[in-house]
């Protein structure tokens, strides 16, 4: 089954990159995954930019998301502080998963190994 991810990167809360920045570094990663990739603009009460990413295998694609997006803690990774991950679930966005938040006092859910 195939899943969607949606990575919100809230412009206002990143510390130096613009939301020109995040669109060439998305644009770049849109144009190298195998995965079929989406952006998308936004505003309410602040700016943010929407990357929905198709995947036919979800655990992969959140084992290659991870490190560079959310774990890294190299110097100008600021994506971490700024963005929320969710995946669909078995039935759409009824049952997403809320797999990172920049806000660390949100409950997290796991990606089962299972997903299909």
């Amino acid at each position: 089954m195939t899943r969607t991810f949606c990575c919100q990167i809230q412009i206002d809360r990143l510390s130096f990159m613009t939301k020109t920045d995040v669109l060439d570094i998305f644009g770049k990663i849109a144009g190298s995954w195998d995965e079929r990739v989406e952006i998308q603009t936004g505003n309410d009460n602040g700016e943010y930019v929407n990357v929905l990413i198709e995947s036919n295998d979800p655990c992969t694609t959140w084992e290659r998301m991870k490190w560079p997006l959310v774990e890294s803690k190299l110097p100008g990774s600021e994506f971490s502080p700024a963005m929320i991950v969710t995946v669909t679930g078995d039935n759409g966005w009824d049952d997403y998963l809320l797999l990172h938040h920049y806000d660390r006092d949100q409950d997290l859910d796991e990606l089962p190994k299972t997903t299909g």
